[in-house]
């Protein structure tokens, strides 16, 4: 948990600033759009085209911060699931399990929540967002899983490129 409250305190502010100046270039682009449309339409769609693009490049920065405190806030939940860092092999059908199993529930509660006459339909929307925001989490845990093996075997592959390569420059072949 210190971790994550961590990375927030060091992210936060970026993520606030790359935000705001994301809503500014977005903004901007309205700006032009409604004062300068009566005079040029292609100098207007240029002038949005840049605005747009600068905000595009802000709102990416803030999508790697957030990955960052998504990464970990994503290791602490699995960790509290009691998923194990390593046995990938495992940890990837764990994850497919809890997502068999959260289609199962919500396909289970679904049609309870229909019998219900004035908050059913708030019901099975509440839990229709909750899982598939579980179901990404657990997805998002798999690729960063996958990731993480494929990063592993292609380290052991160029470290063992690179030493044969070392091997014939000192044999001499």
């Amino acid at each position: 948990m210190d971790a994550i409250s961590k990375e927030i305190r060091f992210s936060l502010p970026r993520l606030v600033a790359n935000l705001t100046i994301s809503l500014v270039f977005v903004g901007m682009s309205y700006i032009v759009l409604w004062t300068l449309s009566s005079i040029s339409t292609e100098i207007v769609f240029l002038l949005q085209v840049g605005f747009l693009l600068a905000a595009g490049i802000f709102l990416m920065r803030i999508l790697f911060d957030a990955l960052t405190i998504v990464d970990k806030a994503t290791g602490l939940f699995v960790r509290i699931l009691g998923i194990k860092e390593g046995w990938s092999r495992q940890r990837i059908f764990k994850d497919t399990i809890y997502i068999v199993a959260i289609l199962l529930v919500t396909a289970a509660v679904f049609p309870i929540f229909s019998k219900l006459t004035n908050s059913g339909l708030l019901f099975q929307q509440i839990s229709t967002y909750a899982a598939l925001g579980l179901i990404l989490l657990f997805v998002y845990d798999i690729g960063r899983t996958f990731s993480r093996i494929t990063e592993k075997k292609a380290n052991s592959v160029a470290k063992r490129f690179s030493n044969s390569s070392l091997d014939e420059k000192i044999n001499g072949t």
